[in-house]
């Protein structure tokens, strides 16, 4: 008996639904990613007419499940920190008193599972959103989005970041053809034509994740974390890093929209799935997960140093210490990021006129590394741009040249000294 092949990437089939065709990924249609199961699709509830908010009626449900929710804004960003929490760069999650006195302060910190604490938050904020933290509900979502973006630069490295197509056994006909790749789909099954085998998608329900339609028509797919200690790897526009392009994996520390959840974008709807038992990764995917998501290199290469002959002058020397030292420290940080990364451009725009560096050169440094510790490109380039514009206005007094501190050490040391007389 011939054995069917998906009718988009040609590669074997195994159909777990009579009519199947195609893989569940390779299809974009709201039945064809992963099929619905007769009798086995989870339903969240809806909340209307109970008195419950909507959102907590989703959080409830979740929680109930193991997920950890926090609570969003409509437009999907963590609640705001009280007053204290949000002043000053030095303010951390670890013995912050908010926490546990069932604060939603520091975002993913906050996630609980507490149905007493979630009642609580959405009495403050009805509209809340409810947020599932990816980390502490042992999760990993796969976050395919479906909106126009440019394509990398070079397709062979930056489609699949990490992986080099021309030195891969796959035929160049099958990647090089830039009208194959509409979004992350495109790359996401590219990928599984790569490292996934004859049979990349397993039918085992111990595989199928929880499915959920985006309001972009993008896909998340929630799956139980292949292991601890992993972080977000976001897609790079320009293919540096990431899983594949236009596909992010919100691991450890970070968080997705909830499945059920209602934004001002749209319904976040669950297609297929038990939230209460998602499914593991299959193992090629696991392994592509892993490697994505591990913690950045050592920091001495997330920044190169300029070599002294093109460092013009001490104050340009400085100002390039002065950044790869905060690169260094963005890189090992789990919280904060965004504010030590302000921090860190207001005072490189303090010091650019006294430094005589490029503004252009500055800014691609700073938010190099910014991207580097995780932060989304669009998010680093706007902070960078915007505290370096407020470093400029209020221009810092450059440190002394180390002549001039020896020099006034001495002097204080003489001016101390008995003073002798003819």
């Amino acid at each position: 008996m011939p054995q069917s092949r998906c009718t988009r990437c040609r590669q074997l089939l195994a159909p777990i639904f009579p009519g199947q065709h195609e893989h569940p990924l390779c299809s974009p249609t709201d039945t064809g990613w992963i099929p619905r199961q007769p009798g086995a699709q989870a339903e969240l509830p809806a909340g209307h007419g109970t008195g419950t908010p909507p959102g907590l009626a989703v959080a409830f449900e979740l929680a109930r499940a193991g997920w950890h929710i926090l609570p969003l804004s409509p437009g999907k960003r963590p609640l705001a920190n009280c007053r204290l929490c949000a002043a000053g760069p030095g303010h951390a999650a670890d013995g912050c008193p908010c926490l546990p006195a069932g604060r939603w302060c520091h975002g993913v910190r906050a996630a609980t599972t507490d149905p007493d604490r979630l009642a609580a938050w959405w009495r403050a904020e009805p509209r809340a959103v409810p947020g599932a933290a990816a980390g502490p509900s042992s999760l990993a979502l796969i976050d395919i989005d479906a909106h126009p973006s440019p394509l990398p630069a070079d397709l062979a490295t930056g489609l699949l970041p990490g992986i080099d197509l021309n030195a891969e056994p796959l035929p160049r006909a099958a990647w090089d053809d830039p009208g194959r790749y509409r979004d992350g789909r495109d790359s996401i099954r590219l990928l599984a034509a790569v490292r996934g085998g004859p049979s990349p998608w397993p039918a085992s329900a111990a595989h199928q994740p929880v499915t959920v339609a985006t309001p972009s028509g993008g896909r998340h797919l929630w799956y139980r974390a292949p292991s601890p200690g992993l972080r977000q790897a976001l897609a790079d526009p320009a293919g540096r890093h990431g899983l594949a392009w236009q596909v992010d994996v919100k691991a450890g520390w970070s968080y997705g929209v909830a499945p059920g959840a209602i934004t001002r974008a749209g319904h976040y709807r669950l297609l297929s799935g038990d939230p209460g038992r998602p499914g593991h990764l299959p193992g090629w995917l696991a392994a592509e997960v892993t490697r994505a998501c591990q913690p950045p290199p050592p920091p001495a290469t997330l920044a190169t140093p300029q070599p002294a002959a093109a460092v013009p002058g001490r104050g340009a020397a400085y100002l390039t210490a002065v950044i790869d030292r905060g690169a260094t420290r963005l890189a090992g940080m789990r919280d904060g990021r965004k504010r030590a990364l302000a921090a860190l451009a207001y005072q490189a725009g303090g010091l650019l006129d006294w430094s005589a560096l490029d503004l252009s050169e500055v800014t691609s440094r700073l938010t190099a590394a910014g991207n580097a510790s995780g932060l989304r490109a669009a998010d680093a380039r706007r902070i960078v741009t915007r505290a370096l514009t407020n470093g400029l206005a209020e221009p810092l007094t450059p440190p002394p040249a180390p002549c001039q501190r020896r020099r006034t050490a001495s002097q204080r040391g003489a001016s101390r000294s008995p003073s002798r007389r003819p």
